[in-house]
């Protein structure tokens, strides 16, 4: 039997050697048309409304992602999404005051404000927002899933105007 056990493993010692990360490999990377995709689902905004879109592939805090800046009739976008999961990492969202003013008033205005809030925080809940009034606007603040979240959004209408997003690791 140990004779069996020897020529096993010199026939296995003649096998190229598999390179360190097989059968542990990580998954391919985004594509960037994926990437855009998932920053435009995250912003709520249709290709056909962008009037400039820029795209990088950059790094923010080690992490691989694509960075893409546009631009709409309604505000400017920065979205980071991770290259390798297709999660957002940081977002930069400025919609102007125009635009705000020329949407119709809404009854629903905070509970509209909340859903969005938490559709763009997957794993939060509309409950999960804290809102705090100044004026004629709220003030918001969203943390979940290593992600905090703060924005403005305007009472009347339940737009939310101003929205930052950082990942908090």
């Amino acid at each position: 039997m140990p004779s069996r056990i020897l020529a096993l493993l010199a026939f296995l010692s003649l096998l190229p050697a598999l390179p360190a990360s097989a059968g542990a490999s990580e998954p391919p990377e985004l594509d960037r048309a994926a990437a855009e995709a998932a920053a435009l689902r995250y912003a709520g905004v249709p290709r056909a409304d962008l009037r400039r879109l820029k795209a990088d592939a950059d790094e923010e805090a080690g992490i691989p992602v694509y960075s893409f800046e546009f631009e709409t009739d309604g505000g400017d976008y920065d979205v980071a999404v991770d290259r390798r999961t297709g999660r957002i990492v940081d977002a930069d969202i400025e919609i102007r005051e125009e635009w705000v003013r020329a949407r119709p008033a809404r009854s629903d205005a905070e509970a509209r404000v909340r859903a969005e809030a938490s559709r763009r925080l997957p794993g939060s809940r509309p409950e999960d927002v804290r809102l705090r009034r100044e004026g004629g606007r709220w003030e918001g603040l969203l943390e979940a899933r290593g992600m905090k979240c703060e924005f403005e959004a305007d009472r009347r209408t339940g737009v939310i105007f101003d929205w930052t997003a950082e990942r908090r690791d």
